[in-house]
């Protein structure tokens, strides 16, 4: 499994990067308005500082043709920005309709997933990735591991890879690890954390491992 950073803030996604386990980046329109810039902006730097990552950028605009224009305007920042559609009749057309482009040649994320048969929908409609907000999902009273197990075994024969999103609990990033999906993306300062909280434990360990205990 693949851990992105869902963050636009490029000394946070560093740590990550130094540390070794930042495979990608995540953003929304929320993420990136935290940067204080415009989101075509945003992204731009995103591709710039981490070159070879891919960096995903959501439309945000409310209508089909809006969409689709928008999608265009980040697939021109870099070959490295993956375009994210909500997972809705409109971002189910705009997939569709992208996807019939020849010269659009980037990779779509269907987003805003909350049930497993919005995730096969839009697999169906060409998604290269689906995004399952797991917190989100059990904040409304489901099982969010629950779905996202089915979204994975559904998917399971198809080219569309599952990412799951909105993960903060360690114990729930091992059990996404667990149950085999693609890509888990989460903010830097919850990965990060996973070092941090048994740190007390570890520095007793590491004090007697150089004499420092008695």
């Amino acid at each position: 499994m693949l851990l992105y950073a869902d963050s636009a803030d490029v000394t946070k996604i560093r740590k990550m990067e130094k540390l070794g386990i930042l495979s990608g980046i995540t953003t929304n329109p929320v993420i990136a308005a935290r940067e204080l810039k415009p989101l075509q902006e945003v992204i731009a730097d995103l591709c710039s500082n981490f070159p070879g990552y891919p960096v995903f950028a959501q439309v945000n605009r409310s209508s089909v043709e809006e969409m689709i224009s928008q999608a265009e305007m980040f697939s021109k920042i870099s070959p490295d920005v993956v375009v994210k559609v909500p997972a809705c009749e409109m971002g189910l057309e705009v997939i569709t309709e992208l996807k019939k482009d020849p010269l659009f040649t980037a990779k779509l994320c269907a987003t805003t997933i909350l049930t497993a048969a919005q995730a096969l929908l839009c697999s169906m409609a060409g998604a290269h990735y689906v995004a399952p907000y797991v917190g989100d999902i059990t904040a409304l009273g489901y099982d969010g591991m629950t779905t996202v197990k089915d979204i994975i075994c559904a998917l399971e024969k198809t080219d569309t890879k599952v990412l799951a999103a909105a993960v903060e609990r360690a114990q729930d990033m091992v059990e996404i690890a667990k149950m085999g999906a693609d890509i888990l993306t989460v903010s830097p300062d919850a990965a990060l954390s996973i070092l941090q909280k048994p740190q007390p434990v570890t520095q007793w360990y590491l004090d007697l491992f150089s004499g420092k205990q008695p």
